[in-house]
Formats: structure tokens, sequence, C-alpha cells
């Protein structure tokens, strides 16, 4: 497993927590990293150029995830649909579905941000 699919492990895994504890998804990245530190963990979101998080519904979330562009400015692209299930769970695990599916790559501007002291 690359390092690669170890964060968006992270990522799905600690978002799915989050739902349970918050009773809603995450508004974004900052958020749900935030939620990790409160936790003692860390998420690393250094891989991905853009992740976005789309409530479909309180059940339904979709990330949508680039990751950091190539020297050709290629991008490869994805989305995670992360579902809770209709009847509530009686044990303690997490009960969450994941479909993740490969998107078209797409050519990204690299960006640089200067911070102004």
């Amino acid at each position: 497993m690359d390092i690669q699919e170890t964060s968006l492990d992270n990522i799905l895994s600690l978002t799915g927590i989050f739902r349970m504890d918050k009773q809603r998804w995450p508004l974004h990245a900052a958020e749900l990293q935030s939620f990790a530190l409160d936790l003692g963990r860390s998420l690393d979101f250094s891989r991905f150029h853009r992740f976005r998080f789309k409530a479909e519904s309180l059940r339904e979330v979709i990330l949508d995830y680039c990751l950091s562009p190539s020297a050709s400015g290629w991008s490869m692209r994805g989305e995670a649909k992360l579902r809770m299930p209709d009847g509530e769970g009686k044990d303690q695990t997490l009960p969450l579905s994941v479909e993740i599916s490969p998107l078209e790559p797409q050519r990204v501007e690299t960006k640089s941000y200067c911070l102004i002291a």
C-alpha cells in the first residue's frame, strides 16, 4: 500500500468517526484535521492538490480529491462516496460503506502562495 492510499484510508476512517461523533459530515479538510488532532491523530493532506467534502445528505458525503500535479501539470482525480446505512448498527464497529471511483485526469495550475508579514 502506498502513501497516497494510506492517507486516503486514514481520511476516510476519520470522516466516518467525525460523522458518528458530530452527527454531521465535516465541512472541509481543516475541520477534519482539527478533529483528528483533538483525538491525538494526524492526517496528511500533503499529497492532495484539492480535497472537498460535498454532503449529499445526512447519510452520504462525497469526497472529491485531486492529487498534486505531475511536472507536466496533469493531476490524477477521484472521488470517494461514504454512506451510513439506513438502519442503525447495534455493534461498536463503524457502519460505513465506501465506494472509491477514479475520475479523468485534470490539468491543474500549480500555485505558490507567499505570506506577507
